[in-house]
């Protein structure tokens, strides 16, 4: 990593100031920050991803945002699987600051409740208004065809369900391509904007992680994200459910809310419903692969564990199909 870095204007004399340290956060990603010496940033962090294709449709996306101005960070270097360690990896600035909700731990979060319930929800709403703002035409010539739709990610996922053998979910998938929305126009979507992917200083902020960035319309993402924040995937026990409940309804409000005092228009209900649910058949379709693989133990703590009940009911809802939930054991 550091020889590819060098051949990067002002990396030429870099050196390694220590060995690297792994960084937590991220499901699919393995992160480690880098301290450097004779370099214009000391401290980078490398992001291993076990996709190439992901990994270039990432880096178009965060190299575009930045040169639009949106607060991620600066990526000095990319290379594919090929490139020599192993995964395809991101060299990119550290991003100062901390996440806004550190963590999924239940209890922790419940001692931050009145400040998470005020300034968090308007936060998330007002960054996502401005990703929303961003010209998405340049992604798509950068992109140069290699990010699908929405009916492209639908036809994706029917035939996954299908080798699967879940006919529930491909019933579902095909119930909604019928009942799609007529469409509205595109925006840049980030498609995993939640807490841990911001990190916060000094009122300052800087997205993460555009792995699941798409061009489509606003509906994508503020489905996601409400979903997330009315379903909170926190770890409590079940007697604090009913709190964690109400307060998860009341902030996805608040995050509407925010986006729409952003200045930008908040789509209708059936819309919103309809993308709600094509995020929960790619959530049912995860969950699934991962019992048939025998992997769901490497996934515990993932928010879709907790949120596949949820997803279940919101994908029935819009197609009147008869979801079976995903059986862990």
């Amino acid at each position: 990593m550091l020889e590819r870095l060098r051949a990067v204007d002002g990396f030429e004399r870099a050196a390694l100031a220590g060995p690297p340290q792994p960084i937590t956060g991220g499901f699919w990603a393995t992160l480690l920050l880098i301290r450097l010496t004779d370099a214009p940033d000391r401290e980078v962090v490398v992001r291993l991803m076990p996709d190439s294709r992901l990994a270039a449709k990432e880096t178009v996306f965060q190299r575009e945002a930045y040169r639009q101005r949106l607060a991620v960070p600066r990526i000095h270097l990319f290379g594919d699987s090929d490139a020599g360690l192993g995964e395809a990896f991101l060299v990119m600035a550290r991003a100062p600051g901390v996440p806004p909700l550190p963590g999924l731990d239940g209890i922790a979060a419940l001692g931050r409740l009145p400040s998470t319930t005020r300034a968090l929800p308007l936060l998330l709403g007002s960054v996502m208004a401005e990703v929303h703002r961003l010209d998405p035409q340049p992604f798509v010539v950068a992109l140069d065809g290699r990010c699908p739709d929405t009916s492209e990610l639908l036809d994706h996922w029917g035939e996954w369900a299908a080798a699967l053998g879940r006919s529930d979910l491909v019933l579902a998938a095909a119930r909604l391509a019928d009942r799609r929305p007529s469409p509205s126009a595109p925006v840049v979507c980030h498609g995993d904007l939640h807490p841990l992917n911001l990190l916060v200083q000094d009122g300052q902020w800087t997205l993460l992680d555009w792995t699941a960035a798409v061009i489509a319309e606003p509906a994508y993402d503020l489905a996601f994200t409400t979903l997330l924040l009315r379903h909170p995937p926190l770890a409590v026990p079940r007697p604090l459910g009913p709190a964690i409940a109400a307060t998860g309804r009341y902030v996805a409000r608040r995050f509407q809310a925010g986006y729409a005092a952003s200045g930008q228009p908040l789509p209708g209900k059936p819309r919103l419903d309809w993308h709600t649910a094509l995020h929960s058949l790619r959530i049912l379709l995860e969950a699934e692969s991962w019992r048939q693989e025998g992997t769901v133990d490497q996934h515990a703590g993932h928010p879709w564990v907790s949120i596949a009940p949820v997803a279940v009911s919101a994908l029935a809802r819009v197609t009147d199909v008869n979801v079976g939930t995903v059986r862990w054991s």
